[in-house]
Parts: structure tokens; C-alpha cells; sequence
């Protein structure tokens, strides 16, 4: 059974790797993927780092 916190954590890596894509189609700059990264870091109360 995946807990709560683990949850979070996938959570938060799914969004990243849709914001990754954004990013590198050009949709989004480098500035609105960082802002939009922490944003939802907060927003799903993940506790983990993913690196760029």
C-alpha cells in the first residue's frame, strides 16, 4: 500500500515531467518551469529534490 507521503512525491514527479516537456517544446520558459516547479512542490507537500 503506497502511504500518503509516497503519494505526494509521485505526485509532484508526474507534474514535473509534464512541465519538463513544456520546457523543452518551448511553450514555457526556464524562469515559468523553476516558479511553476516550486509552486506545486508546495502544492502536493512533496519532500523530495528533483534535479533539472
Amino acid at each position: 500500500m503506497i502511504s500518503v507521503k509516497n503519494r505526494n512525491n509521485v505526485n509532484y514527479v508526474r507534474i514535473v515531467t509534464i512541465l519538463r516537456h513544456l520546457r523543452f517544446s518551448g511553450l514555457i520558459s526556464e524562469s515559468e518551469f523553476r516558479r511553476a516547479k516550486e509552486y506545486y512542490k508546495k502544492v502536493t507537500g512533496a519532500d523530495i529534490s528533483v534535479m533539472d
